[in-house]
């Protein structure tokens, strides 16, 4: 083989190799965090668990920037820990990384921000805390059906989202989520009781319940034409998404409540658990 030859060579399989990373980088099996973003193609096939958990109950959000409970293996068992990243989103493998909440290094990665898969309508993906006095339901699913409803009140928006579906895949766990409730890993949904957003976010968070739309809330009103607090709420939540977050999965994440959500605060929900798809076990 003359050097010519020899050196083309070379340079194919340089290029195969640096296509076989970037393939990787996407999978998520490098030490960066994977990041969703307009994801495209068919639906997922869910399959209901015989003899699964499944009642009615609501859907809350926060996103505190702890390490998900689900990360500790006494928490999810050898081998089903939920990832974990530092604050520049690069991956933790240390499954006793102190949490970034209790001064450690540990949060929750962006790869875990709620997501829709364009030509799949109505459905919807994201991650949740379940309530911690239960069974251990780490890294088990469950799709949320939407009654149209809301816990505390019921305006268009919550009609606007009757029959929309949410697989939620349990990462996290809350000792002040009640029984049949799913809290939803929503940036800019509120920090609750911990956080550790600090030297991640820089923009206002919002409430420390409810956050950026519990904000939109209080500023649009409760009272009046459903149509006007309809369109109020969504346009205040989409401008405070945008201007909080500077990240395209944060931001994105943001505005999945905005959009997909229709800007429902506490909607009802019947659910049922399913299998786990895919899609949502890659970013667990």
């Amino acid at each position: 083989m003359n050097k010519l030859v020899l050196l083309v060579y070379l340079f194919s399989l340089i290029g195969l190799i640096t296509s076989a990373c970037d393939c990787c980088d996407q999978c998520g099996t490098t030490n960066q965090d994977v990041t969703v973003e307009h994801l495209s193609g068919s639906c997922p096939e869910l399959k209901y668990v015989s003899g699964g958990y499944s009642g009615s109950g609501h859907a809350t959000r926060y996103w505190d920037c702890c390490k998900p409970s689900c990360s500790w293996t006494s928490n999810a068992g050898s081998g089903n820990e939920a990832r974990q990243c530092d604050s520049s989103m690069s991956l933790i493998t240390d499954t006793n990384a102190v949490s970034k909440c209790d001064g450690g290094p540990s949060t929750t990665c962006l790869s875990q921000v709620p997501f829709t898969i364009e030509g799949c309508d109505n459905l919807g993906f994201a991650f949740a805390a379940v309530p911690g006095n239960g069974p251990n339901v780490c890294g088990r699913c469950f799709l949320l059906e939407f009654t149209g409803m809301g816990k505390y009140e019921t305006k268009l928006n919550h009609q606007k989202l009757k029959g929309k579906k949410l697989v939620v895949m349990a990462s996290n766990i809350g000792y002040d989520v009640a029984n049949m409730q799913f809290d939803v890993m929503i940036p800019g949904g509120g920090v609750g009781i911990f956080n550790g957003c600090q030297g991640i976010f820089s923009g206002n968070m919002g409430a420390q319940y409810g956050g950026l739309l519990s904000d939109c809330e209080n500023e649009v009103g409760y009272g009046g034409d459903d149509q006007t607090i309809y369109t109020k709420r969504k346009s205040c939540l989409v401008k405070r998404c945008n201007s909080t977050f500077q990240q395209t999965a944060a931001k994105e994440g943001c505005l999945f409540l905005a959009n997909f959500m229709e800007a429902a605060g506490n909607p009802l929900h019947n659910f049922k658990e399913v299998e786990c798809p895919q899609v949502l076990k890659d970013r667990y």
